[in-house]
C-alpha cells in the first residue's frame, strides 16, 4: 500500500506541485478575507447621520407645539454593527423622525429648557431593535419650541365633489383647534376672513340621480398653510343629486400675494427687511382649472369670483440663508363654486429671501 501512495506523490518543486501549492494558497486567501470581513461586519462602529426631528404632541389632543422651525436638524452619533447602522443611514438618512413629547414623564413641567435630541431618536423602533446606541447628538439640546393649548372653534365646511349638480349645497361645520396665538393670522390669510374647512375632492358622478344619498367626505386639517387639529377627520353629508354635468376647463392668470404674522406690523419686521423674489415671473403666472361649465363661466365673468393664491410668511423666514427658500403656493378657490386645478396641474413655487436692510435700501 505505501507503494501504491509513492507512486501518487507529486515530485517536489515539480510543475504539479507547484500547481497544488498555489490552489490551497488561494483558497486559504479567499477563507481569510471571508473571515474578516464577516469579523469586520460583528464588530462595534460608530458613524454619523444627519436626521431632521419635528416635536409632536400626539398623545396630548388638546395641545399643540409651535415653532420657528417645522424640524430641527440634528447630528447623532451612532453605535453599532456596521450592517445594522448602513441599514439604518439607508432608512433614515434625509428622513424627517416625529417625537412625541407628550411621552415624557416632564411632559406639563419641566420643557420650557428644551429636550436632550438623543431622546428623540431613541424612540425609534429600529434603534432599538437593531441595538444601536446614540452616543450623541448635535445640537445636544432641541429648545427653539413652546407647547401651547389648543383654542377650538367652530367652522363651517366647504364640501368638494365633481361630476353632478345638487339640489342644495349641503352645510355642516368641525370643531377645529389652533394655537390662540395663531387664530388671528388664520383669519387675516382666510378669504373675506372667513375660514373654512376643506374636504378632499369627491366623485359623485355614479350616484343616482334624483334619489338622496349619504356620502362620506374627508377633511382636510389646513386652514391656508397652518396645520390644525380636527376633532373628527370623517363628515357625512346628505345629498340630492339633480343632474350629472360635463366639466369644462379653463386657464386663469393669478397673482401671488405674500401673507405675514399680524405682529409683524407691530415689530417693525418689514422696516428690518425687505422680501427679494429670485423671478418675477413666477409671482405672476397661469393655472389650468376645471369644473363644471356653469361654474366656470362664473369665474370668467363674474369679478367677486377669483381664485386667491398666496403664500405666509414666518419668522424663520427671517434668518439669513446663502441660496433661496422654496415655497409652495396656496390656492383658495372661491366657495360656492366646484372649482379645481385641472388633472396634471399642480400648486406653483415661488422662490423668495428676506434680506436685511440697509441704510441706502430704499
Amino acid at each position: 500500500m505505501s507503494k501504491t501512495l509513492q507512486s501518487t506523490d507529486v515530485p517536489r518543486y515539480s510543475r504539479e506541485w507547484w500547481l497544488d501549492s498555489a490552489r490551497i494558497t488561494f483558497w486559504v486567501m479567499i477563507v481569510t478575507v471571508l473571515i474578516w470581513i464577516y469579523a469586520d461586519m460583528e464588530h462595534t462602529h460608530t458613524a454619523n447621520v444627519k436626521i431632521k426631528i419635528r416635536l409632536t404632541t400626539a398623545g396630548s389632543p388638546d395641545t399643540v407645539v409651535t415653532s420657528r422651525k417645522p424640524a430641527t436638524e440634528v447630528t447623532f452619533q451612532l453605535r453599532g454593527i456596521r450592517s445594522d447602522l448602513e441599514r439604518f443611514k439607508k432608512k433614515f438618512v434625509g428622513e424627517v423622525v416625529n417625537f412625541d413629547l407628550s411621552t415624557l414623564p416632564d411632559f406639563h413641567t419641566g420643557l420650557k429648557k428644551g429636550i436632550r435630541s438623543d431622546l428623540a431618536l431613541e424612540s425609534v423602533t429600529e434603534v432599538r431593535e437593531w441595538g444601536l446606541k446614540v452616543v450623541s447628538g448635535s445640537p445636544a439640546i432641541i429648545s427653539d419650541f413652546n407647547i401651547e393649548k389648543l383654542q377650538f372653534r367652530e367652522l363651517p365646511i366647504e364640501f368638494i365633489f365633481k361630476g353632478v349638480e345638487l339640489a342644495e349645497a349641503p352645510k355642516a361645520t368641525v370643531e377645529v383647534g389652533a394655537p390662540a396665538s395663531r387664530w388671528p393670522d388664520i383669519y387675516s390669510a382666510s378669504p373675506k376672513r372667513n375660514p373654512t374647512i376643506r374636504t378632499k375632492e369627491k366623485d359623485l358622478t355614479d350616484l343616482s340621480v334624483g334619489k338622496d344619498h349619504k356620502v362620506k367626505f374627508q377633511l382636510i386639517p389646513t386652514l391656508g398653510a397652518e396645520s390644525v387639529k380636527l376633532k373628527t377627520d370623517v363628515v357625512t353629508a346628505d345629498l340630492r343629486i339633480v343632474r350629472r354635468t360635463a366639466a369644462a376647463t379653463e386657464t386663469i392668470p393669478i397673482t401671488v400675494r405674500v401673507i405675514t404674522p399680524a405682529e409683524w406690523t407691530e415689530t417693525g419686521v418689514w422696516a428690518q427687511y425687505k422680501l427679494v423674489r429670485k423671478d418675477r415671473i413666477e409671482w405672476l403666472t397661469k393655472i389650468t382649472v376645471t369644473g363644471p361649465q356653469a361654474d366656470i363661466g362664473k369665474l370668467k365673468t363674474d369679478k367677486t369670483k377669483t381664485v386667491d393664491a398666496y403664500i405666509v410668511l414666518t419668522d424663520s423666514d427671517t434668518e439669513p440663508i446663502a441660496s433661496w427658500s422654496s415655497r409652495k403656493v396656496t390656492l383658495r378657490f372661491p366657495p360656492g363654486l366646484q372649482i379645481q386645478l385641472a388633472s396634471g396641474q399642480v400648486e406653483p413655487t415661488v422662490q423668495f429671501r428676506l434680506e436685511k436692510r440697509t441704510t441706502t435700501t430704499p
